[in-house]
């Protein structure tokens, strides 16, 4: 996007990226101090946090997939050329005509103003601006190389706003905290980045995956896409660390907390159905999961959507039978891998999409007996009660869910490996 050379709004902007290179360039020793501290520290967590959260970044997500270097090497590329978040909008050409590219590209003035308070107010590791500078080169390389649906760009756009609007927010809270709350809020901002950057790591996976294959089946697209609200999910989650008697470790409360887990396991969930495919693929095998129109939505939002509500909880519910059902060619992929008995949470999801999206009173009272009596027990095997009331239900409902099919996912790729 090209701008006047008397355009006051850039000008400003160049003046803002200036003093941000200014306080990078040479990197503060209390920076570097913190950095020592952090490779220091070796805290016992859960397998799947520490390898997504803690020892992935945003360059490894998509190689832990199995997708090529040369991905990796254009997006690495791209993320050197872009240098600072306010000269992007020259570096997104194919971002560009997104619905949201203008509104998102305003927002940079402000990111470069809360860049600067930041840095103000506390010594940190990495800004806020090098998450979202990282994952906009991840998402042009996405751009050039699979050519997605504008729903792609939609979303990325959309999420980068999302994550700025909560830094915003944490700052303006934090300018009325005591030290030590100011610090605890700091962490939790730095390690929303993390999940900011591993849900549109999901979307660049969707996008891969469909370009695994040539032929897409013509299913109507819906464009419609939402704002999760997962930070502030956590935040609610974390309200307990905002008070001076709080004691733990905050990364362990956070890597902890329900959302926190759901979006890790969503990340795991479509890093896993990429890493089958690409192992059937390698073998000369059929591939187990036949992407579809649906699977890149799907993949922005089993890792981003935290279910509140019945209608958010089946919604997250067809997208997984999207994805792991339709997907795998109503299971008949899958049987011939892992027994019917291992497929159980697959089972499970269908149980579900059949009381969200059927009549199950319609048939004999012995058939809608039948129906009803096997959907109250999927709930009770997922929460220990015939069906989700509150607002915690349902995420709970997600959660062991989403724990259930990421194990599955797991053994099916060891029998592949196995049997080759």
């Amino acid at each position: 996007m090209a701008f006047p050379p008397d355009d006051s709004w850039f000008r400003k902007l160049l003046e803002e990226q200036k003093r941000f290179e200014k306080f990078l360039n040479p990197i503060p020793e209390s920076i570097l101090q913190h950095q020592k501290l952090l490779d220091s520290i070796n805290s016992p967590v859960l397998e799947y946090q520490k390898s997504i959260l803690e020892q992935a970044n945003i360059r490894d997500y998509l190689s832990i997939a199995g997708i090529s270097n040369n991905y990796l090497s254009m997006q690495q590329e791209i993320k050197n050329s872009l240098g600072s978040i306010g000269s992007f909008s020259k570096e997104l050409e194919l971002l560009k005509e997104s619905s949201r590219f203008d509104s998102i590209l305003a927002a940079q003035e402000n990111l470069c103003r809360l860049q600067d308070q930041f840095a103000q107010t506390r010594d940190l590791f990495e800004l806020p601006s090098a998450k979202i500078e990282s994952v906009l080169a991840a998402a042009e390389a996405t751009s050039r190389i699979f050519k997605p649906h504008e729903y792609f760009s939609d979303f990325t756009l959309s999420s980068v706003a999302e994550y700025q609007s909560f830094l915003d927010k944490q700052y303006k809270l934090i300018q009325h905290d005591n030290e030590i709350i100011a610090d605890r809020r700091m962490q939790i901002s730095e390690l929303s980045g993390g999940l900011f950057e591993i849900i549109n790591a999901s979307l660049d996976i969707g996008v891969a995956l469909n370009g695994q294959e040539e032929y897409q089946t013509e299913e109507d697209i819906n464009d419609e896409f939402f704002e999760s609200g997962l930070y502030g999910h956590v935040n609610q989650h974390l309200g307990f660390v905002y008070f001076d008697r709080y004691s733990g470790k905050i990364e362990t409360s956070f890597n902890n907390s329900i959302p926190a887990r759901i979006s890790c396991l969503g990340y795991a969930i479509t890093e896993q159905i990429y890493k089958i495919n690409s192992i059937c693929e390698s073998n000369g095998q059929v591939q187990v999961f036949t992407p579809t129109s649906c699977t890149m939505r799907a993949c922005a939002t089993i890792p981003s959507l935290i279910a509140r509500s019945e209608s958010e909880f089946y919604f997250l519910i067809d997208h997984l039978f999207f994805l792991l059902y339709e997907g795998s060619g109503t299971a008949s992929r899958l049987i011939p891998i892992l027994s019917e008995s291992l497929l159980e949470p697959l089972w499970k999801v269908k149980q579900l999409r059949l009381a969200a999206r059927h009549d199950i009173n319609h048939g004999s009272s012995r058939e809608v007996e039948k129906k009803r009596a096997k959907i109250r027990d999927t709930y009770i095997s997922l929460i220990a009660r015939p069906l989700p009331i509150k607002q915690g239900d349902w995420q709970k409902a997600q959660l062991q869910i989403y724990v259930e099919i990421d194990l599955m996912l797991q053994k099916i790729i060891q029998e592949i490996i196995k049997n080759n």
